[in-house]
C-alpha cells in the first residue's frame, strides 16, 4: 500500500536538500554572515539599494522584534557588513547601508543563487515553472492566513486548521 506524501515533510526535505547544497558549494570566503537572517538582509539591502532601508524596514519585512533587529543589525555592523548613518532630517534615524566589501561578497551569492535554480528548475518547460510558482504563492498565502488566525498560540485548538477548514486560498 502506498503511503500518502505529507507536503509539509516534503517541502522539510527540500528545504533541507537546499541547505546542505548550499554549505557544499557556496563560494567561499572567510566573511560570510553568521546566519541566516543576516544572510536575507543582506540581500534585502542587497536588492533596496536605490532607497533608504531602516531598522523598521527590517523588523517588518522578515517579522522580527525590534530586539532581534538591533541585535543582528549591532552584529553585522561589528563585522563591516553594514554601516548605519544618521540622517540629516532626524539624527534618531538610522539608515542602513551594505559595505562595499558586502556587497562584492552579495554579488557572488547572487550568481550562486541563480544557478542554484537554474539546476533546481532543470528539466521543467517555461509553463511549469510558471504554474510551480502560482502553486507556491497559493500554499504560502494558505500558511500566511493559518499563521495569522492561530495568532499568538502555539497550536491551533483542534490539533487542525482553525476554523476547520485552513481557510484556502484558491485562485
Amino acid at each position: 500500500m502506498e503511503q500518502k506524501r505529507r507536503l509539509a515533510f516534503t517541502l522539510r526535505m527540500i528545504n533541507n536538500k537546499i541547505k546542505n547544497i548550499i554549505r557544499k558549494s557556496s563560494p567561499g570566503g572567510e566573511k560570510a554572515p553568521g546566519t541566516q537572517l543576516q544572510g536575507g538582509i543582506l540581500g534585502y539591502l542587497y536588492h533596496h539599494q536605490e532607497q533608504p532601508v531602516y531598522q523598521r524596514d527590517i523588523e517588518k519585512e522578515f517579522r522580527i522584534s525590534r530586539a532581534t533587529a538591533t541585535n543582528t543589525l549591532q552584529v553585522m555592523e561589528r563585522n563591516g557588513f553594514i554601516v548605519r548613518r544618521a540622517q540629516d532630517k532626524d539624527a534618531r534615524l538610522k539608515r542602513i547601508q551594505m559595505t562595499e566589501e558586502a556587497m562584492q561578497g552579495h554579488r557572488q551569492v547572487e550568481e550562486h543563487i541563480a544557478m542554484m535554480d537554474t539546476c533546481m528548475l532543470r528539466g521543467l518547460t517555461e509553463p511549469e515553472t510558471g504554474e510551480l510558482y502560482r502553486l507556491l504563492d497559493m500554499v504560502m498565502k494558505n500558511l500566511e492566513r493559518m499563521d495569522a488566525e492561530l495568532g499568538e498560540t502555539a497550536e491551533p485548538e483542534d490539533g487542525m486548521c482553525s476554523g476547520g477548514g485552513c481557510g484556502v486560498v484558491q485562485d
